[in-house]
């Protein structure tokens, strides 16, 4: 059992055999030894005692938010108003133009096409070919889950699976958007933190932020700001640029629905703007390949924490630290690192409709 974790049941399988087996012996029984058919009986009925412990314990823990995972993180979710994110498989449409072949056919829905081999994109609706030549718009859905869907850009030309003779060709007439992976249990379970014991109803900013979280798994970060009387921002971080003018439209449109936003407010939805930043690292160590694998780890955490929260200022002395703890002997910035076109790497604020995103090159030079 792992004592580093809260657990409701405590137990320790080597402390429950020694107090069988004295309750063993005084009842009458001999000593027992390893292999013994009255030991190995005991054993067994040993590992159903921890079994029943162990699993009333789990049972226990996936009650609470910090332990609950899967299903039973769902629940809790459920439980507070806020519901996992799931899967969804990417959507486009295309252009058909056929030729004329005189009769009429019909492409069911499902039929499948492709421009790679790999990814496949079925019809949502039955198609029908008239017979003459004509341009047919119709809408496709990837026939998978997840981001993967998306990588499917406008003018891309497309194949049928499976032969028609009137088809002459396929194009992409808009990007495919939509496709998302479901939502992690880490990731749920802070949005429902976040998210609170009752149902979402915007006006405080954290209300807003929550409501714009509840959209997409995509959006990594959101912040309300006060923009004047009755007017509210609310800037995302998402996750990709593709598909960014639907997932921004999605999120407007649910901070403005009447059961969520006061009457009084006036919503607007913005991708928060980029200030970059450079950093070419010099850092001086040992040469080992232990402290050499500990810098780059402190570089990467860094990032993520720099890269991916709304209005958080620029702190090169934040990831300096992490790197002499990790560590580096000598922390320098080499030529070539900027902050919003400026060479000052120094703690800088920076708005509240704002974030940082920068590139951050490492080199190690051995001790």
């Amino acid at each position: 059992m792992d004592d580093t974790e809260l657990h409701y049941v405590t137990y320790d399988p080597d402390s429950i055999w020694e107090q069988m087996m004295v309750a063993y012996v005084e009842a009458g029984g001999d000593i027992l030894y390893p292999g013994d058919e009255k030991e190995m009986l005991l054993r067994s009925v040993l590992s159903d005692i921890v079994q029943v412990f162990a699993g009333i314990d789990n049972g226990l823990r996936m009650q609470t938010l910090r332990y609950a995972v899967g299903d039973y993180l769902d629940i809790i979710g459920e439980q507070r108003g806020c519901e996992r994110i799931e899967a969804t498989a990417a959507t486009a449409t295309i252009t058909i133009t056929t030729n004329e072949t005189g009769s009429q056919i019909t492409i069911p829905a499902g039929a499948s096409m492709t421009a790679d081999g790999e990814l496949y994109y079925l019809l949502v609706d039955d198609l029908v070919l008239t017979g003459y030549a004509q341009e047919i718009i119709a809408e496709i859905i990837a026939d998978r889950t997840g981001s993967i869907g998306n990588g499917l850009y406008r003018g891309t030309q497309m194949q049928m699976q499976s032969t028609y003779a009137a088809i002459n060709s396929i194009t992409v007439a808009s990007d495919a958007t939509g496709g998302q992976e479901r939502e992690s249990d880490d990731t749920y379970r802070e949005r429902i933190r976040q998210y609170s014991l009752a149902s979402v109803s915007s006006g405080p900013a954290r209300q807003y932020e929550a409501a714009a979280k509840a959209v997409s798994s995509e959006i990594i970060d959101a912040k309300a700001v006060n923009l004047g009387a009755g007017s509210v921002g609310v800037y995302l971080i998402l996750s990709s640029d593709t598909g960014a003018a639907a997932l921004i439209q999605s999120v407007l449109d649910a901070l403005n629905a009447e059961h969520t936003r006061p009457l009084t407010d006036n919503v607007s939805v913005y991708k928060a703007t980029d200030v970059p930043y450079t950093l070419n690292v010099q850092c001086t160590t040992d040469g080992s390949s232990q402290t050499n694998s500990a810098i780059a780890k402190a570089v990467s955490e860094y990032q993520e924490w720099q890269d991916n929260t709304i209005g958080l200022a620029f702190n090169p002395d934040r990831l300096m630290a992490a790197l002499y703890q990790a560590g580096a002997s000598r922390v320098v910035w080499a030529e070539g690192s900027a902050f919003n076109g400026t060479g000052d790497i120094e703690y800088t604020t920076i708005e509240d409709s704002e974030r940082c995103k920068g590139t951050i090159t490492l080199t190690t030079i051995g001790g």
